[in-house]
């Protein structure tokens, strides 16, 4: 079997920059990319070298383990500061997932037939599982930023009290009368009127426009409170609520008014 140097090297720089450049995505350490690249191409001489010196399984693992190690060290800003020896350990330990995630994956498509198929054909896939982890990634950190702003609510409207989980929007600036105006899901609105309507009572309310990237759109206001649970304590604030529907399928059904919060 020939083996061309020149197009092993390219390959694996090629999935050693890939792998590296995620792993550093997803814990958030900012590199430069001739750091990476170098990294990269040590990585890429190692797995060249690798099967002429014949070691052992043992210690063939541990020297894979070793070099893996070495490769996310090689790019990494510095190791002196507080806490960067766990975020380096935090890297190691998301390169190594995607190494063995992505060598199954390809170890799988070379297992399903006896010929040997195409490197293009190898780097698309594994251009398609990249993608795929950067995307998982990206969804992953936007619901943990969304969890992170999220808070234990109380809704009152008269004597009808309603607990939701409400959503920090440092945008929503809206008032009615200097009063802070959380919008919240036509369900949970429902929730604290819909027993008065059901009764025929009424409830009194406003009714408002305001000016959205679609244009202008009017919606009714109900006078009620909040109490908002903070770990400094909670928070307490005469409000309006307006449904809207955007609260629809979130992991929220409150859009707090960025006034409450900051005071």
């Amino acid at each position: 079997m020939e083996i061309y140097i020149e197009y092993a090297l390219m390959e694996n720089f090629l999935y050693d920059g890939v792998l590296l450049w995620l792993a550093y995505y997803t814990a958030k350490v900012k590199i430069a990319w001739g750091k990476l690249c170098f990294s990269a191409l040590v990585g890429a001489v190692f797995a060249v070298v690798y099967p002429l010196l014949g070691l052992p399984i043992g210690a063939g693992l541990v020297c894979k383990i070793a070099i893996g190690c070495l490769l996310c060290l090689l790019p990494f800003p510095a190791l002196r500061a507080k806490g960067e020896m766990r975020r380096y350990a935090f890297t190691c330990m998301i390169f190594f997932a995607f190494s063995f995630g992505f060598g199954g994956a390809l170890l799988g498509t070379y297992g399903v037939s006896d010929e040997k198929i195409p490197s293009w054909l190898v780097f698309i896939g594994f251009a398609v599982l990249s993608i795929c982890g950067v995307y998982l990634v990206k969804r992953l950190y936007a619901k943990r930023q969304v969890q992170r702003g999220c808070y234990d609510c109380r809704l009152q409207v008269d004597k009808v009290f309603v607990t939701a989980v409400g959503f920090y929007d440092s945008g929503n600036l809206a008032t009615y009368k200097n009063t802070p105006v959380c919008f919240i899901s036509p369900a949970l609105l429902y929730d604290l009127i819909g027993d008065k309507i059901m009764k025929s009572e009424g409830q009194v309310f406003d009714e408002v426009a305001f000016s959205t990237l679609g244009g202008q759109t009017k919606t009714s206001l109900y006078r009620g409170k909040i109490e908002v649970k903070t770990g400094a304590g909670n928070i307490f604030c005469e409000v309006y609520f307006a449904p809207s529907k955007n609260m629809i399928g979130r992991e929220y059904a409150v859009l707090i008014h960025a006034r409450i919060l900051e005071g």
